[in-house]
């Protein structure tokens, strides 16, 4: 069997000389064959280099990612810790304040009246919840301790508010300086001797000093009344009223609104009165109560 060649001719520039070369088929078909495959072969390379380069890429992102990952964790733990600290002060002056309201000689007295509080104890506490592994879920806990923290405080503001208001309004400083004469209770009329209740107290004065008013609130009367004399009444609010008697005369009139420490009168002797001096009575729903129980200690 005859074997089958392929003749290359070449012809070389400015020469006369050819080159001749005898191929086989087979050889030839051998020669395509590693062609293809060289060709396939650099094509697989070249994906698979792009593929590693894009590899790359990706990597040298994620480890951006992750060092501004680990930065904004690390800013987030610090931040965390902060508003843990802060939360925990907030609670200690919560609690420091709510001791104060619950050891108020008034708050247990009932003289200053406010809203009714209380609460069920926290399940955890603030160092607790810091020492939480997950970082999304301390987060989270601190955020509700914050919520209920400012519903504490916004409570305890209201009741600080209200108690506030209501000091305003209780008469507890003395409408006037002097020597008490004649307390509240049971005593020896003045005039004949006989036992009588004494529904204020008379604090000595001199002529003409001026009274102070114990407390906020409105003139309701201001006339001559028997054995009070000139008389002056303000209402405080919350059924509480002071009697100011036995007045040289009044410097205010009936609606007119007066401050804590405003002069409102005069001391006299009007009235059923042995010596200059001021009947002064405190009254709740106009029941006369001792007036001592409302004022500090001279």
């Amino acid at each position: 069997m005859a074997k089958s060649f392929y003749t290359f001719i070449v012809i070389p520039h400015a020469s006369t000389r050819l080159h001749k070369w005898k191929l086989p088929v087979r050889a030839l078909y051998f020669l395509a064959l590693i062609g293809m495959v060289s060709f396939f072969v650099a094509v697989s390379l070249g994906f698979s280099y792009a593929k590693m380069a894009f590899k790359a890429a990706d990597y040298d992102q994620l480890q951006t990612e992750n060092t501004d990952l680990k930065i904004q964790k690390q800013n987030l733990e610090v931040a965390t810790r902060k508003l843990g600290e802060k939360i925990s002060n907030l609670e200690s002056t919560s609690q420091k304040i709510q001791t104060l309201i619950e050891n108020d000689s008034a708050t247990k007295s009932g003289k200053l009246n406010g809203p009714a509080v209380g609460g069920s104890k926290v399940d955890y506490t603030t160092a607790e919840l810091l020492r939480s592994s997950n970082l999304q879920e301390r987060v989270d806990l601190l955020k509700d301790r914050t919520a209920d923290m400012e519903s504490h405080l916004s409570l305890l503001e209201q009741v600080a508010q209200q108690r506030a208001n209501t000091l305003l309004h209780t008469p507890s400083i003395w409408p006037i300086k002097g020597a008490i004469t004649s307390h509240y209770g049971n005593r020896a009329d003045p005039f004949n001797g006989e036992a009588e209740l004494h529904l204020g107290l008379d604090i000595s004065a001199l002529y003409n000093a001026q009274i102070h008013a114990p407390a906020d609130g409105v003139v309701i009367y201001s006339e001559r009344k028997a054995a009070y004399g000139n008389l002056l009444i303000v209402d405080h609010g919350n059924g509480l009223t002071t009697r100011y008697g036995h007045l040289s005369r009044s410097l205010v009139t009936i609606g007119q609104r007066v401050k804590r420490g405003d002069v409102i009168a005069l001391v006299g002797t009007t009235g059923r009165s042995t010596a200059p001096h001021l009947h002064y009575e405190v009254r709740k729903n106009d029941r006369p109560v001792n007036p001592r129980t409302y004022l500090p200690h001279a």
